[in-house]
């Protein structure tokens, strides 16, 4: 699906930027200082995923010439009914493992004498993340911020996750689309929080109702090259590094990122901004480690896509609107080949039981909608996201926000 986002993105730029390519250079500079996309932290909220750093990517076209404070807080609704996994040690288990379906391994093998590496895991409740991001302009081509990561579990209950909270999850299955309790909910017990953990070394993470953590801080670098093209084709660069500093019990270690972006923006009706962007990067998870945590994910390298449209409309009043649709993407936690050695075991309950745990080894992907209104010193934000690969890690998420600039004196 990300690949055919890109081509028709870049087919639709490469149609248009000609046309657009003689307005005025008044327009040049508006875009600049008027079209920056107010990107939300639309990431999962992954009950594994928030204990360490990833990627946020940006689509910026230059650095602000204000200082900013941004708050933003976002709910996700997680189900992930408890499974417990083998990974085969024995070669010739691994090669029997591997030229069977996934489904019917767990009756090839005696699960109490096979050699194995067990893990255990199971996850249920709203997860909160709220994040606190500090931006600090340089120069017009350089900036750093700096963002507070941290989070909570609950139960999910009303008034306080109106979209998040399983009976709304449930009221839209059996009213809308999916039927009655798809995903075992009610089976479960609707209204419960709690995750576990258990990796390959018995070593355990858990978070209980109303725990509230302070997972890591984020410390980004964004360049914006000044290039021709800015002007002749308002085709933009933009090139960042992130460093992701772990302050958990469960993951006491230091990740790196890389990223970069290009932008397309266009003049829509000589007043409204339309804009493509397209973003890709690496985070090398360890990159420094100062203790002993739970294997959380077993790959030196998570790589991450974004795909991004965004139509800003100018009011009357010379306030702004946006409007975007961003698709993200992430490689899976652990090693995909690595599921052709695994058991899965739990309660055949519904068709997606396995995904506990199988959803580690695939790819990640989620599709989010957000509006942002904008004033001179103020943006505030929201934003619905929804994982359409039936994970349920989370299911559904929303979010919202406010950004706040500071003239420099």
């Amino acid at each position: 699906m990300k690949y055919y986002f890109l081509f028709f993105l870049f087919l639709i730029c490469g149609t248009l930027s000609q046309a657009q390519s003689n307005t005025n250079e008044f327009w040049n500079e508006e875009i600049e200082n008027s079209s920056d996309i107010i990107k939300p932290y639309v990431l999962s909220t992954h009950p594994l995923g928030i204990y360490i750093s990833r990627l946020h990517h940006n689509f910026s076209v230059r650095s602000p010439d204000k200082y900013s404070f941004s708050f933003e807080v976002s709910s996700g609704n997680v189900v992930l009914p408890y499974v417990k996994s083998y990974e085969l040690t024995d070669p010739n288990d691994r090669e029997t493992s591997k030229n069977l379906v996934w489904h019917v391994r767990e009756y090839a093998f005696d699960l109490d004498k096979v050699p194995a590496k067990t893990k255990e895991f199971t996850a249920d409740g709203v997860i909160r993340s709220y994040r606190l991001t500090f931006t600090l302009p340089l120069t017009i081509n350089h900036e750093l911020n700096f963002s507070l990561r941290s989070n909570s579990l609950d139960r999910g209950k009303y008034p306080f996750s109106f979209f998040t909270s399983d009976e709304s999850i449930e009221w839209f299955h059996r009213n809308i689309a999916g039927g009655k309790d798809p995903f075992s909910r009610y089976h479960y017990g609707i209204n419960q929080a709690g995750i576990s953990y258990k990796d390959e070394n018995d070593k355990v993470l858990t978070m209980d109702n109303n725990d509230f953590i302070i997972p890591g801080i984020d410390i980004n670098y964004n360049y914006y090259p000044k290039l021709e093209m800015n002007k002749k084709h308002r085709i933009y660069l933009n090139f960042g590094a992130q460093l992701g500093i772990n302050t958990s019990q469960y993951n006491p270690a230091a990740d790196i990122g890389f990223s970069s972006s290009i932008l397309k923006k266009m003049i829509v009706k000589n007043k409204n901004i339309l804009t493509f962007g397209a973003s890709a990067g690496a985070l090398r998870q360890h990159f420094i480690e100062y203790g002993e945590g739970v294997n959380i994910s077993n790959r030196n390298f998570l790589y991450s896509f974004e795909g991004q449209i965004d139509y800003k409309v100018r009011l009357r009043n010379n306030n702004r609107i946006s409007y975007g649709v961003n698709y993200n993407f992430q490689s899976s936690y652990n090693k995909k080949k690595d599921l052709n050695y695994i058991i899965l075991t739990g309660e055949r309950i519904n068709t997606h039981w396995q995904k506990t745990i199988s959803h580690l080894y695939e790819d990640l992907e989620g599709w989010s909608f957000i509006c942002t209104y904008s004033t001179k010193r103020f943006s505030y934000f929201v934003y619905l996201r929804e994982d359409l690969n039936l994970d349920n890690a989370p299911d559904l998420q929303t979010g919202i926000g406010v950004k706040m600039s500071i003239k420099k004196s």
